[in-house]
């Protein structure tokens, strides 16, 4: 289990990624957020997520994949594409990264990375929880994946390429090997350190990224979010953010930060 801690309104509030049993209560802390739990509560909302056993050989990891997704990744292996894996971030490594991200969700026309995403990925930097990779071709990134990293689960975190910006079919085709080709040195990568499971983090009903993802194998599973309160400010603080919630939906306008971030292909 990874946890950070964060202060909103002198609120402290404390996010827990890959809960798997209850937690202890602490007095200090007003809101409690469960992101991407493995243990369900009454509180909390579900979704499903990928699984891919990393405990399987790597042959194994092969054949699970479909006929698609190894042909790609094989065309992949034959072009000048460079793949680096930075296990220390620093904040100009995770600026870098949020340009190029919100080039691409602006283009996508999805949520950008803000200030408070990159707040979260900085105190998960500080735990050594966060791994940034990405594949260049002639300097050129051309897309990235983040990652959440605990003792033995990889969770995807963010991902972005330049797919979408491609002007022609051979582009798109190249950019869709490479980020195949990202996601299996990834794989693989975390495997050969001991890891257990790689999370794809999370599925969404866009039929591409699903095609995608399950194109790799896996196994879905649950996993869950959702806020506690752990104090009488807490509470009132969950209340008035349901009430922006509802505001928010029908204004169609962003005023809550958050806690649990969405994995994008």
């Amino acid at each position: 289990m990874i946890t950070i801690e964060r202060k909103i309104l002198n609120i402290t509030i404390k996010t827990c990624f890959f809960v798997k049993e209850h937690l202890q209560n602490e007095p200090s802390v007003s809101i409690i957020g469960y992101s991407h739990s493995f243990m369900p509560l009454s509180s909390l909302s579900s979704y499903e997520t990928l699984h891919i056993d990393l405990m399987k050989s790597e042959d194994e990891l092969m054949m699970g994949m479909n006929q698609t997704t190894r042909r790609q990744i094989r065309r992949a292996e034959e072009k000048a594409f460079e793949r680096v894996v930075i296990e220390k971030p620093t904040n100009n490594d995770l600026l870098k990264f949020q340009t190029f991200y919100n080039n691409f969700a602006k283009n996508k026309k999805t949520h950008s990375c803000n200030l408070y995403h990159m707040q979260t990925m900085k105190l998960l930097r500080d735990q050594n929880a966060l791994l940034i990779t990405y594949i260049k071709q002639d300097e050129e990134i051309l897309c990235y994946r983040i990652y959440i990293i605990d003792d033995n689960v990889a969770m995807n975190l963010y991902s972005a390429s330049l797919f979408r910006m491609a002007e022609s079919a051979e582009t798109k085709k190249m950019m869709g090997q490479a980020n195949r080709l990202l996601t299996w040195k990834s794989i693989l990568w975390f495997k050969n350190k001991g890891y257990d499971v790689y999370d794809f983090g999370g599925l969404t009903t866009d039929q591409n990224i699903r095609r995608f993802k399950f194109g790799f194998g896996g196994e879905i599973v649950p996993v869950y979010f959702g806020y506690q309160a752990n104090s009488y400010a807490g509470s009132i603080i969950l209340k008035i953010r349901d009430l922006k919630s509802v505001i928010s939906s029908i204004r169609n306008i962003n005023v809550w930060p958050i806690l649990s971030i969405t994995s994008f292909l």
